[in-house]
């Protein structure tokens, strides 16, 4: 049984009197332990997803399980609570800047428990220990803290619960090279430690490969291409994964402006291969073993 099935979600907004198809029929989901990665360029519905996933927004169509129980009813709001979590984007907006470390932490843990403030510093000087940060952090306020260290603390306070799954927005986008390197050891650690499943949206697919079991890759609202994570390096079959892969070579220049057409494939007007077929919009079926393409280059 797969930890979290997402099974064609669809959100929508309206900008400007335009709908704008954040998330448009997605399929994706996490095994029990593992780590799924969904990447993409920025806009593409990576974090309308994660929010989509944590309840924050309503899908317009499709559902979502977890363990098995479909969590997009109202009725399974405190089972999704306790259960998945999110780790956001900047660690610097994350954390209240007027309250000490221990009220953060605090005031996430007496929403699952009914501890005393007194009898939360054991438990939460050993939560910090997890995450490789002194006790002495609890007493200090976020201006106090590195980047990294901030990271730590929003990590540590999504664990407070034990959830299952954690939703990992980006957390490094904000850090130096070093400092992620240690953030993804550290998230490493936490997940062979707790085995729980990890969402990790990035727009960086170098930086999945060391954490990444599945891969994902979304364009506009719609999962492109995906593969455990050996096939999608090995042999990437999307012309858009390839351009992903490519991205940290490629200047601005090389890499055609990105529109969406009214009608056909999603990645029509920046395709080097398009042809007359790709007007009509190609479905997601698997090409090879447990290889799932939407591009007509591949299909005999």
């Amino acid at each position: 049984m797969k930890l979290l099935q997402v099974e064609k979600v669809k959100k929508y907004f309206v900008h400007k009197r335009k709908v704008v198809r954040a998330l448009d029929g997605v399929d994706l989901f996490v095994e029990e332990g593992q780590t799924s990665a969904l990447v993409g360029e920025s806009g593409c519905g990576k974090t309308t997803l994660a929010k989509v996933v944590v309840g924050l927004y309503p899908p317009q169509a499709g559902k979502i399980y977890l363990k098995g129980e479909e969590i997009t009813s109202k009725r399974n709001k405190a089972f999704l609570r306790r259960n998945v979590q999110m780790v956001f984007q900047n660690p610097y907006l994350s954390l209240d800047p007027r309250c000490t470390i221990f009220f953060s932490l605090y005031e996430a843990l007496s929403i699952f428990t009914k501890i005393k403030k007194k009898e939360a510093v054991p438990f939460l000087e050993e939560l910090l220990k997890s995450v490789e940060l002194p006790e002495s952090t609890l007493w200090r306020y976020p201006h106090q803290l590195s980047g990294g260290q901030l990271q730590r603390v929003c990590i540590a306070r999504s664990l407070i619960n034990n959830p299952s799954l954690l939703i990992l927005d980006e957390p490094t986008s904000a850090l130096d090279i070093s400092t992620t390197v240690k953030i993804i050891d550290l998230l490493l650690k936490i997940q062979e430690e707790k085995s729980v499943g990890f969402l990790f949206i990035s727009h960086n697919l170098k930086l999945v490969k060391h954490l990444a079991w599945w891969v994902f890759v979304m364009y506009y609202g719609k999962i492109v291409e995906f593969a455990p994570k050996d096939l999608i390096y090995k042999n990437p079959l999307h012309p858009y994964t390839k351009l992903l892969l490519d991205a940290t070579t490629l200047k601005l220049k090389d890499i055609p402006e990105s529109t969406l057409p009214e009608r056909g494939c999603r990645f029509f007007s920046r395709c080097p291969y398009k042809k007359d077929m790709c007007l009509k919009e190609p479905t997601l079926i698997e090409i090879e073993n447990n290889h799932f393409l939407a591009c007509y280059l591949k299909r005999k």
